[in-house]
């Protein structure tokens, strides 16, 4: 969907002004989505188009995640209220908030991609389709943002595409006690994405990882072998220059074979007038 003139300057004017602080901003509702037409709550809308298997799935992904045990209940409570979410993935963010849920969402496919995987590459068969289906995550990613939005603590806002009239949906007033902010903090996820680019350093690069291709790899380990990898190349193009300058220096330099000396000038007046007489 797309949004009118109206719409993006007053997108745009709420983003650049922090009206609503670090928010989200959608423009396309799951209430009037032609695939929830018995208008069903987050979960049973996501378990309708994923053939069912949205929910175990995200739980499975979840615990991967985490680390979770057993015993512990790994689906995001997503509140069902008089309020929507964000479907057809028609939303923005602020830049540095949109890096976060990145950051997330990388660790969420690529643990959605180790349960997976092997059977959709072998058979086609997607355990979130009754069919063959080439994009086998899309409809779950589809919804991702608005976990992570409710549980980050985000402001969640509704643009209305035509109008730009904004709407706050699901007031951080109803939501206490409901939001697993832990889960969800900046410092939680960049500790999981640092371990897992420390990982990468010593997996074997012929095992099927997805995390390690889409994005950048970084960790504090990494950054200190590239400093150490760039003193010693530093140092070593020194070394080079020494050893250059020394050879310059100790080079055996050709004796003179001759060399023109002028005489005294009583000769070279003697000289002169000899050549004025002939």
């Amino acid at each position: 969907a797309s949004l009118s003139r109206a719409a993006e300057n007053a997108l745009l004017d709420a983003i650049q002004s922090k009206r609503d602080g670090d928010a989200l901003y959608f423009w396309v509702r799951m209430d009037t989505d032609p695939r929830n037409p018995s208008q069903k709550d987050f979960w049973s809308f996501c378990d309708a188009i994923n053939a069912g298997g949205c929910k175990p799935a995200f739980s499975e992904a979840m615990r991967t995640m985490y680390g979770l045990k057993d015993d512990v209940d790994a689906l995001p409570p997503m509140p069902v209220d008089s309020d929507t979410w964000s479907v057809m993935s028609s939303w923005a963010l602020p830049t540095r908030s949109f890096l976060e849920f990145v950051m997330f969402s990388r660790m969420f496919v690529d643990a959605l991609d180790a349960q997976m995987y092997e059977e959709h590459h072998l058979t086609g068969h997607c355990p979130l389709s009754f069919s063959k289906d080439k994009h086998c995550y899309s409809r779950v990613l589809e919804l991702l943002v608005n976990v992570w939005a409710y549980h980050s603590a985000r402001r969640m806002v509704f643009v209305n595409p035509e109008t730009g009239l904004m709407q706050e949906q699901h007031n951080f007033k109803n939501r206490r006690g409901q939001m697993r902010i832990n889960w969800f903090s900046y410092n939680t996820l960049k500790n999981m994405d640092e371990d897992l680019a420390e990982l990468s350093d010593s997996e074997d690069p012929n095992r099927h990882w997805l995390w390690p291709s889409t994005g950048e790899i970084f960790w504090q380990g990494l950054y200190e072998r590239e400093r150490s990898l760039r003193h010693k190349e530093k140092e070593k193009r020194k070394q080079k220059s020494l050893e250059k300058l020394n050879r310059m220096r100790k080079r055996h330099r050709q004796q003179v074979i001759g060399k023109y000396v002028k005489p005294p000038p009583d000769m070279e007046e003697s000289s002169n007038s000899s050549l004025l007489a002939v």
